[in-house]
């Protein structure tokens, strides 16, 4: 029986997915661009100090989870048109390796 269990939790383990979404990298700025669309739920930002590059998606933005919950990203929204409207700097916490959001590069924190 404890053969069978170590068998079937080997398997699990094997077939399991992982995560793809990690908090991995920060980045501090002003930002510079808020974009939203009235036919989709894309909440789009660029900080006046971009990255140029990202290793999986396009860097020309940042980009807010669709699948994120609703409460939260409008708070994310309205905490980038506050820092958007002030010029205060916010810290961005996002992917900096791999899984994207929309193909852009995916925000995990704005803070």
């Amino acid at each position: 029986m404890k053969k069978i269990k170590l068998i079937l939790i080997g398997i699990s383990l094997c077939l399991s997915q992982h995560a793809l979404a990690v908090y991995n990298a920060n980045i501090q700025g002003v930002v510079a661009e808020v974009i939203t669309y009235t036919d989709r739920d894309d909440i789009l930002f660029k900080l006046q100090n971009q990255p140029a590059s990202h290793p999986e998606c396009e860097a020309n933005y940042f980009a807010i989870d669709i699948n994120a919950q609703a409460d939260r990203r409008h708070q994310v929204l309205a905490r980038l048109l506050t820092a958007l409207t002030s010029g205060n700097s916010l810290t961005i916490g996002y992917d900096g390796e791999g899984d994207c959001a929309q193909g852009r590069i995916r925000v995990h924190r704005v803070g």
